[in-house]
């Protein structure tokens, strides 16, 4: 719900010291390192720290080992002073034995490829009941073996019984495809295979055929085949044997790697004079004194915090501190882009905003119930950052359900204000329902949009813009321009009091126009900017003119914007009425088929219009609601801390 306040800390030392501050102060610290020589333009002499990282290399050595072993990268203890040469040792000598049993699990699927191949050339051979040597072995004919397509065998069969040189055996016969020998004389081979190729004639070779008969090889090469499969699985068993047996000590020496290769990248962002390291870096307020206190045990240290406020040539990062509901719907603030370091965490405020008109919008008590329960499988078992927003957006369509005392469509259930009916007003009379919700639903964007330009000033007098808080038109002077010209227009069409004159439309509309078409000058005069009068009357003028009217065009298209939220409430129940009359049609909804035509009808609804509602509120969101006083640009806080479990670039 808030900006964590933050704290520039700049540590100076001894030369020597750096490995060991950064390793006890800083690495897996709330700390966020900046470029320290950017920072300290004022200290003379300052070069960068050599970025020499020693770990790197055996670092993705590590991390290859791991890959070829099947051990995912996580955390494991280690002993930091682990010298890097035994680390590489140790590599060596697992690399060799995971290479070996690699290379032989390579070789055996090979084989059992091969195997595998040649058992399939035979399969079509089957019928074929002769010993395969003494085919192979004939010195005046020549053996062919293949297939060719089904037609083509049906439309030249009598060709091959007449011709002299060619005796065609078929061995299987498909609806595609016709698998066979032929025999041919040793002088006629050519000519016979050319005419056979014409054909189209596929041929099968046997490489190292086997011996005996079809059935006696393919029984051969089923017991290759399972003497194959038996000695992968004991390979796979020896794999597994070492990969539990090396687990904790390659994780623990990757670990260790990892470590002392983060420590080295810091090297990056520090600086250094003649026999002393700078490095600075972005702490929470709340954190600092525990990383001042691991500072002082170390000698010679100069720490210096600076509140971000006193910072003005580098940009703060953002850190959010929000509640339950606003770390739920963070994923779509991201969407948009972070707070600045001084301006107000809306995550809340969307949370809650966004529930709301989504309950309006979908107000069904059956449908809101079944999307909190998706959306509650979505974030538990699928662990769906979506799911947590789709419980809440259905827990609030539940809850507007039993305003409007619906119930899967159906009206008659519970009580509560029916959309489709009418109200009676004492004054007004019979009022439809449906104008009544479009009219609250402007009421409400009205509401909304002032709320809005009360959080932009806000933001304002925090950054010190005097351009937010007074002239701009989300300022005061847009304030009082916009609710003025509601208030007028209130009055003299519901009243019959006429505000439209002089001594209302001068200082209430025509003055805040006014401080709105001048807000650059009148800003940069208010801050004490001695080039305020830089800005000459026809830039000022030329400009302004345009962007007041886009302005004035804005207040009209974002109230008017708001009519959705009561058009969708509308629309859902119009589908649902029209779900109930199909049901009624198809033998009512007490029967089999208007049950199904039901239960169909309201999935469909549920998902469909709950996606375009979704996507309508996300829309109000950020055109209507954001853009009047969210200026995002915040950069994360991204302390130095080591996720093991994510592979190194």
């Amino acid at each position: 719900m808030s900006v964590v306040p933050m704290k520039l800390l700049t540590i100076a030392g001894p030369l020597e010291r750096f490995d060991d501050v950064v390793r006890a102060c800083v690495i897996d610290q709330e700390f966020h390192p900046e470029q320290a020589i950017t920072l300290l333009k004022s200290v003379k002499g300052l070069r960068p720290l050599e970025p020499e990282n020693p770990y790197r290399a055996l670092l993705h050595r590590s991390v290859e080992v791991a890959d070829e072993a099947g051990i995912p990268l996580a955390y494991a203890p280690f002993d930091p002073d682990t010298q890097s040469e035994q680390l590489s040792a140790y590599f060596d000598g697992l690399s060799q034995r995971v290479s070996q049993l690699s290379a032989r699990r390579e070789e055996l699927e090979h084989k059992a490829d091969e195997i595998h191949g040649t058992k399939e050339r035979l399969q079509n051979l089957r019928g074929l009941n002769v010993s395969l040597d003494e085919l192979m072995g004939m010195d005046y004919a020549r053996f062919r073996y293949g297939y060719l397509p089904r037609e083509t065998y049906d439309s030249f069969r009598e060709t091959f019984n007449d011709e002299e040189d060619l005796f065609f055996v078929p061995t299987m016969v498909g609806s595609r495809r016709v698998y066979g020998v032929y025999f041919t004389t040793k002088d006629a081979h050519h000519k016979v295979d050319s005419l056979l190729n014409s054909l189209h004639f596929h041929r099968i070779r046997l490489e190292d055929p086997p011996h005996g008969t079809v059935d006696t090889a393919i029984a051969q090469l089923e017991a290759q085949a399972s003497e194959t499969r038996a000695a992968l699985a004991q390979l796979e068993e020896q794999a597994n044997a070492l990969r539990e047996q090396e687990r904790e000590k390659i994780l623990s020496a990757y670990s260790c790697l990892r470590w002392h290769s983060e420590c080295c990248d810091l090297r990056r962002y520090a600086c250094r004079s003649r026999g002393t390291f700078y490095l600075t870096g972005w702490v929470p307020a709340a954190d600092l004194p525990e990383i001042e206190g691991k500072l002082a045990g170390f000698p010679n240290l100069s720490c210096v915090a600076d509140t971000a406020d006193d910072v003005h040539h580098v940009k703060p990062p953002t850190k959010l501190k929000n509640s339950f509901l606003g770390r739920v719907f963070q994923p779509f603030l991201e969407m948009y882009g972070l707070p600045a370091y001084n301006e107000k965490d809306p995550s809340l405020f969307m949370a809650l905003t966004y529930c709301l008109f989504f309950g309006i919008m979908f107000g069904d008590l059956g449908q809101g119930l079944c999307l909190a329960l998706i959306g509650l499988v979505l974030s538990r078992w699928k662990r769906m950052w979506l799911g947590g927003i789709i419980t809440c957006c259905g827990l609030s369509g539940a809850l507007f359900g039993c305003v409007y005392g619906s119930v899967f469509g159906f009206e008659e259930l519970l009580p509560g204000f029916k959309i489709m009916e009418e109200t009676t007003f004492a004054g007004l009379g019979v009022v439809s329902n449906v104008l009544l919700l479009l009219v609250m639903s402007i009421c409400l964007g009205v509401f909304m949009l002032l709320l809005v330009m009360v959080i932009n000033i806000l933001n304002g007098i925090r950054q010190k813009n005097y351009e937010k808080i007074l002239f701009g038109p989300n300022g005061v002077a847009g304030i009082v321009f916009y609710a003025g010209l509601l208030f007028a227009a209130v009055a003299t069409l519901a009243f019959g009091v006429n505000l439209f004159v002089p001594a209302y439309v001068l200082p209430v509309l025509i003055l805040p126009l006014v401080l709105m078409l001048l807000r650059e000058p009148l800003s940069h005069l208010l801050a004490g900017d001695p080039d305020w009068k830089r800005f000459s009357p026809g830039e000022v003028l030329g400009t302004g003119v345009f962007e007041l009217f886009e302005t004035l065009l804005s207040y009209l298209t974002n109230t008017l914007s708001f009519m959705r939220v009561g058009a969708y409430a509308i629309t859902h129940v119009g589908l649902m009425l029209v779900v109930h009359m199909l049901a009624e049609l198809a033998g009512g909804v007490g029967g089999p088929v208007g049950i199904l035509i039901l239960v169909l009808g309201n999935a469909f609804v549920m998902g469909f219009e709950g996606l375009l509602v979704g996507i309508q509120v996300l829309r109000l969101e950020f055109y209507e609601l954001f853009g009047r006083f969210y200026d995002d640009g915040g950069i994360p806080f991204t302390p130095k801390k080591i996720d093991y479990a994510t592979r190194i670039n």
